[in-house]
């Protein structure tokens, strides 16, 4: 497995020493927000150009059905290795030349030195949003000036809703997650305490007691306890969506917005806001017309990509556990 490479060039020392010096910001470039933490990004190491894939063990088939997470997760770490890259004065050009069959996202080779508003340290200090958020929730015009400045690329928005909207929509979602054989144990499978890869028990958004129970229970048992562990998630915070307005489902443009989303979360860290993706909102099957109802009212055409919830923790979350990326060649 590998990526479509460009005409010959020239191979110097001085690109392979490009290759090391990109492959160098990777521990920073981990930190990158993935769906579920499955971390699925995998490197290709070539003589003057670095492949990106992923790998398909570490796809989602029910809580992200089209791979558009999948997509989103891998381009937040593109955005993130070449913020960490370029901090260190090496520049990268991505190059998207997807093949879903062979699990091929992109290249990178040599380019610009590119320079970001966000700094190396903020990338290597993100925490995701987990547990309760407390009140006052973030206001729709906080979720608004924060994506104002969050760079995002052209033709993507961020709506927000007021608890008495947002609120029914994550109950919903949370309800069918629980209550759906499927989804429930794929869920299970990324709950990984103290792993380096996966979910801790509080990202569920559950009383400690209830996590246990959920990572406990097998079988009919889960079905007699789906109502109990499915119920209305609490210090919820703001409901909002990251709105493609240009709508195609393509997994380079899906890149563009992971990058995107990456910055809107450090975007809000700086706010002292916290972002935690909700991949369940966007599977749940009875959700889908709802969010695309909710998006027509708000004036705007498009879809929603992604469902993430905002808001100040009520206990800052620990600094999330990431394996190494896997380096091929």
């Amino acid at each position: 497995m590998g990526c479509p490479a460009d005409p010959p060039e020239a191979h110097t020392g001085a690109v392979t020493g490009w290759v090391d010096d990109v492959l160098a910001a990777e521990p920073t470039a981990r930190r990158a927000p993935s769906v579920l933490n499955t971390q699925p990004v995998i490197l290709h190491r070539g003589e003057d150009s670095i492949g990106v894939g992923w790998d398909p063990a570490r796809t989602l088939e029910i809580l992200d059905p089209e791979h558009d997470q999948l997509y989103l997760s891998i381009g937040a770490f593109i955005e993130a290795l070449v913020l960490a890259a370029g901090e260190a004065g090496v520049g990268v050009r991505v190059q998207h030349s997807v093949d879903v069959g062979l699990h091929r996202f992109g290249v990178l080779r040599p380019g610009p030195v590119l320079r970001s508003r966000f700094d190396a340290d903020e990338l290597r200090n993100r925490v995701t949003g987990v547990g309760r958020f407390a009140e006052p929730f973030a206001s729709l015009e906080e979720v608004e000036h924060l994506a104002r400045h969050a760079d995002l690329p052209d033709g993507a928005r961020v709506l927000a809703w007021e608890h008495p909207t947002g609120s029914p929509l994550a109950e919903r979602a949370h309800r069918w997650l629980f209550s759906t054989a499927q989804a429930r144990n794929e869920l299970r499978a990324w709950v990984r305490p103290s792993a380096d890869d996966g979910i801790e028990p509080e990202a569920l958004g559950l009383p400690a007691w209830r996590s246990r129970l959920f990572l406990a229970a097998q079988g009919a048992f889960d079905e007699g306890t789906a109502d109990l562990l499915g119920g209305h998630p609490r210090g919820l915070g703001t409901l909002a969506a990251l709105v493609d307005t240009k709508g195609a489902r393509d997994p380079a443009r899906l890149g563009l917005l992971g990058g995107g989303l990456l910055r809107l979360g450090l975007q809000g860290i700086r706010h002292g806001l916290r972002l935690q993706p909700l991949p369940h909102v966007t599977a749940c099957p009875g959700l889908r017309d709802t969010l695309a109802s909710l998006i027509e009212q708000a004036g705007l055409r498009g879809r929603a990509c992604c469902v993430f919830r905002m808001g100040t923790p009520e206990h800052e979350p620990p600094l999330g556990r990431r394996r190494p990326t896997p380096v091929m060649g």
